[in-house]
């Protein structure tokens, strides 16, 4: 149940929401940020629910206004965010041989035996981590795909790909470039039920008004022992601390959810999930940006001069990876 609340001094209409996990309207404020990516007016309240701690934003703006946060220049909309081509040389040699990928042929049991260390390093770099290892017939479903960066990425790689995305104008750029991109959002679209082996949700869950519908409706997508993949923002991370409101992954209004990587699990397994691996991801742009948007707000040359450090913002990163408090994780979760 949702009930209208105060526009904002700008006549931006804002509607109450209960949680999404245990109903409750009672929440307590965290804190109040800014729209800093397309300048909504006004302040928006990040809440946490007094009865199972999730956070949430709210008043958060109506269904029928939230499309106007997402301008058109919005990073995942654009065309040129794709991928240039297939995954090359020891990159492809460890899809085929650790993750099942094709189309190639294994090397001998030795070599793989021997490579096994280096081929752990690569496929853990971040830049590696969306290569999943390879399900069933292939076919994947990619959650919020915007323009489909992921979906060219994965069917480049063998996949047999598609891409879903509420915004026309991004599901019109990905089918330019030849992709299969559904307009539409979950619960809601008319795909086949348990037609497909993976379905991932990269930066989507937090920006969908009902995440737990959300992931039911991914999981009846799912074959029987099909896996899931998300990856959202972590509020509870080392620099979300730090930075508060000028974290770089707060995002308000457009991240209506805000997880911690308990509530997330608490999730998936009420979605009907088991979650079966938790890595952390090390994300040095959310530090440097932080620092950025802290220099906004106070004007001072000290924050200027950090956010260009990209010395610091890896170090942070390294030391937020080494106490498991990332600002991202992902969680690949099997369908029960």
């Amino acid at each position: 149940m949702t009930t209208a609340a105060d526009p904002n001094a700008d006549g931006l209409p804002l509607e109450e929401v209960p949680c999404d996990y245990c109903g409750s309207m009672e929440a307590d404020i965290l804190l109040t940020g800014r729209d800093r990516t397309s300048g909504w007016p006004g302040r928006f309240h990040v809440v946490r629910c007094r009865q199972c701690g999730l956070a949430r934003t709210n008043p958060r703006p109506t269904l029928d206004a939230l499309g106007k946060a997402y301008p058109a220049t919005y990073e995942c909309y654009r065309a040129d965010s794709l991928p240039a081509g297939p995954p090359r040389g020891f990159l492809r040699w460890a899809l085929v041989n650790y993750r099942g990928y094709p189309p190639g042929r294994r090397s001998p049991a030795i070599v793989r035996w021997l490579l096994a260390p280096w081929a752990t390093l690569r496929l853990r770099n971040r830049k590696a981590v969306g290569y999943l290892p390879f399900e069933g017939d292939g076919r994947l479903l990619d959650f919020g795909c915007g323009s489909g960066r992921y979906v060219a990425q994965m069917a480049a790689a063998g996949w047999r790909a598609e891409g879903m995305d509420l915004i026309a104008s991004a599901v019109r750029t990905g089918r330019r470039m030849g992709l299969t991109i559904h307009e539409g959002t979950l619960p809601g679209a008319a795909l086949p039920e348990a037609s497909y082996d993976v379905v991932t949700l990269w930066h989507a869950l937090e920006h969908v008004p009902r995440p737990l519908a959300t992931l039911k409706a991914a999981r009846a997508l799912l074959r029987p022992g099909g896996r899931l993949a998300v990856v959202c923002p972590l509020s509870n991370s080392l620099t979300a601390r730090w930075f508060g409101e000028a974290w770089y992954g707060l995002d308000v209004p457009r991240h209506l959810t805000h997880f911690t990587k308990a509530t997330l699990r608490r999730h998936l397994e009420s979605a009907g999930f088991v979650v079966e691996a938790v890595h952390p991801i090390r994300r040095p742009t959310f530090v440097h940006r932080s620092f950025g948007y802290r220099a906004e707000d106070t004007g001072r040359w000290i924050h200027r001069r950090l956010s260009r450090c990209h010395a610091l913002s890896r170090g942070v990163s390294h030391l937020a990876a080494a106490l498991r408090r990332t600002d991202e994780a992902l969680f690949l979760a099997r369908r029960s």
